[in-house]
């Protein structure tokens, strides 16, 4: 029988303390979060992406914004779908 290896489990605060320590570290997402206005895009992205809805119901759409910060990343470190799904913590940036 096969034992696999248990995933650690994450305290109250382990998250926190990660991210400060990747800020003293000068973590490159938060560079470019502060180095780029990225919502002076917001307009044209909703003007070029927004569609009516076909009917009632139904999911709101993703932050257009968001998805252009993910798109920028992905071409920028080379990044599949799946491979930055599960790579890398975006809470700086996507925030």
């Amino acid at each position: 029988m096969k034992t696999f290896k248990r995933h650690r489990d994450y305290g109250f605060f382990d998250q926190d303390i990660r991210l400060s320590k990747l800020s003293q570290l000068g973590d490159p997402l938060e560079k470019l979060n502060n180095g780029v206005n990225f919502e002076m895009f917001r307009a044209t992205l909703e003007d070029v992406l927004s569609k009516e809805p076909k009917g009632p119901g139904g999911r709101p759409p993703y932050d257009y914004v968001m998805m252009f910060k993910i798109a920028i990343l992905q071409r920028y470190f080379n990044l599949s779908d799946d491979r930055f799904r599960t790579g890398g913590n975006l809470c700086k940036l996507t925030t």
